[in-house]
């Protein structure tokens, strides 16, 4: 279990690159009335010095709780590039 995530929660740092928010969620579903994050909702790309901008998205999910058919992101799911969710929502999801 872990707290569900939503936009503008966090996707952590990995290998120098920085934290960046959650862009993108669900348009039905909302946590703390902000919308709710899902396996492939996008986050801002981020770069470092001598590296370009890359993409990132949440690439885990909760495999027993979907929004819009799609798997719930939550406090420990993988980030495509590196990186997990951070959640900082109240509603905790399996």
């Amino acid at each position: 279990m872990g707290n569900a995530a939503k936009l503008g929660d966090i996707g952590t740092a990995h290998d120098g690159f920085p934290p960046t928010p959650i862009t993108a969620g669900s348009g039905t579903v909302k946590v703390d009335g902000i919308p709710l994050a899902r396996k492939g909702d996008p986050l801002a790309p981020h770069s470092k010095p001598k590296h370009p901008p890359h993409g990132r998205s949440i690439s885990g999910g909760s495999g027993t709780v979907f929004a819009d058919g799609k798997p719930v992101a939550k406090t420990g799911d993988a980030v495509s590039c590196g990186g997990v969710v951070i959640g900082g929502g109240t509603v905790n999801v399996g």
